[in-house]
């Protein structure tokens, strides 16, 4: 590369700076492959915008309250607040660099003569006040560089801040899911309980078999490890939530025993208002710009460096003073430091700098298809999801009325234990599926909020990709 060809260029160019690319450059950039972005969802039809405040449509005031602690508290989350104040804190650096920047340097000594009981004394005051001119605008575009970098931590943190939400709601109801899977191990126990009962009752009578009160004996042996394990199951659960609400790990968090009912459906959107509306899409985005700025300051790199400075000060010491010559020192000079020869490390910079730029247009590509695949997929399980409730509620009333009968049948002595003890399990399969697909619908609609981009609370982006409380 012929640096002094890059000379002209940047006189012409002053003190502009580059004009970043594009949001619809980096969409294409990014997303080659895919010609253009549907203007409706293949799952759905709706094209309204979709509302914040999600976590209220719930209804739920122990959810509220635990998704509240869970923001306050979170160690993950606090590690993302820092990340921003480190990032904001870079934007000071890079402005500091534009500045003048003014150093002194004050002195005193003194020096006994013992043979003569007398003392000299010597004292500097002196000052140095340098600047390097942004001619070129290398120090601007690594100022830009720092506040997209800003931007990205910010936008980061706001996905993280939402995450965090999400996966704290879940976490809560997948806590009532095995506190009521936990109830129903336990009603296993009962009704097994009460089979062996039966069994014993009707072996004592000579009605039975001696097989039967072993199956009998079987399950509820079965029934009281599955409690067990349900239970080793449901402690982890609630540790895990505790943890991510900064609690100590005891187990002691309670959920509720009933899940709430699923609130009205959501409204989708469309997909290219994704690209505004998600934090991670908008922070993806700025990391693009971000190591466009970094790649014009490698570039810039190869460009004379200019500085002023000015020093002046006043030296003494005894025999300057002897001499009469404590003088007053004023020194201005100006000076350009030109890259010569460098190994070729300065063209290495700007290689690395536009392969990093690569990279991120092809991550912003990444996290774009992933946010659309998200919010495909929550839109096609809702519906499914649904028709599976609605299935699966209808086989445990057949399961239920399958015992019902069943158990008559044996208590008149029309069957044996073995297929009663079949059904009983069956019907407690099927509650418990129902169970986790309660939850499963409950879950499903927490990442659809997540994945629209929708905020928990008050806080939507501006145009610009910040984000604000209301």
């Amino acid at each position: 590369m012929n640096r002094l060809a890059l000379l002209p260029v940047a006189l012409l160019a002053g003190c502009m700076l580059a004009k970043p690319p594009a949001h619809d450059t980096i969409v294409h950039d990014a997303l080659p492959a895919t010609t253009k972005i549907p203007t409706t969802w293949t799952s759905a039809a709706t094209t309204n915008a979709v509302a914040g405040d999600w976590l209220k449509t719930f209804h739920d005031p122990a959810l509220d309250a635990i998704v509240a602690e869970a923001i306050t508290n979170n160690l993950d989350l606090r590690q993302a607040a820092a990340k921003v104040e480190i990032a904001r804190q870079d934007i000071a650096l890079a402005t500091a660099q534009l500045l003048p920047h003014l150093n002194g340097q004050v002195d005193f000594s003194r020096t006994r003569d013992s043979g003569v009981s007398k003392n000299y004394d010597a004292n500097t005051e002196y000052g140095i006040l340098s600047w390097e001119l942004d001619v070129w605008g290398k120090l601007r575009s690594q100022r830009a560089a720092a506040k997209a970098g800003y931007q990205a931590a910010a936008l980061d943190y706001a996905w993280a801040r939402q995450s965090l939400a999400a996966t704290t709601a879940k976490s809560w109801f997948l806590a009532s899911e095995t506190r009521q899977l936990v109830a129903l191990a336990g009603q296993a126990v009962t009704v097994y309980s009460n089979a062996l009962a039966l069994t014993k009752l009707k072996s004592s009578a000579g009605q039975v078999a001696e097989l039967d009160v072993a199956e009998a004996s079987a399950k509820l042996n079965e029934a009281q490890s599955e409690l067990r394990q349900t239970q080793i199951l449901d402690a982890m659960v609630r540790r895990a939530l505790e943890v991510i609400l900064g609690r100590y790990p005891a187990a002691e968090l309670a959920a509720n025993a009933a899940f709430v009912p699923v609130p009205p459906p959501v409204t989708a959107g469309v997909p290219t208002a994704l690209l505004r509306e998600r934090p991670d899409i908008l922070a993806a985005e700025q990391s693009v710009l971000e190591t466009f700025r970094l790649r014009e300051t490698a570039k810039l790199s190869l460009l004379p460096t200019i500085a002023l400075s000015f020093e002046g000060g006043h030296f003494s010491d005894n025999a300057l003073t002897l001499l009469g010559l404590n003088p007053y020192i004023l020194r201005g000079m100006a000076g350009a430091a030109i890259p010569v020869y460098d190994g070729g490390a300065l063209v290495a910079r700007i290689r690395i700098a536009g392969a990093q730029q690569q990279q991120a247009v092809a991550r912003y590509g990444s996290v774009v298809l992933n946010a659309f695949r998200e919010v495909e997929t929550a839109l096609t399980d809702e519906g499914l999801l649904a028709q599976r409730i609605d299935y699966s509620s209808a086989a445990l009333q057949d399961r239920t009325e399958s015992v019902r009968i069943i158990t008559e049948q044996y208590q008149a002595g029309a069957c044996d234990m073995l297929p009663v003890l079949q059904l009983q399990a069956a019907q407690l399969a099927s509650a418990a599926e129902l169970i986790k697909l309660h939850r499963a619908q409950l879950t499903n609609r927490i990442q659809l909020h997540l994945a629209l981009g929708g905020s928990f609370d008050a806080i939507v982006p501006k145009s610009n990709g910040q984000y604000a409380e209301h």
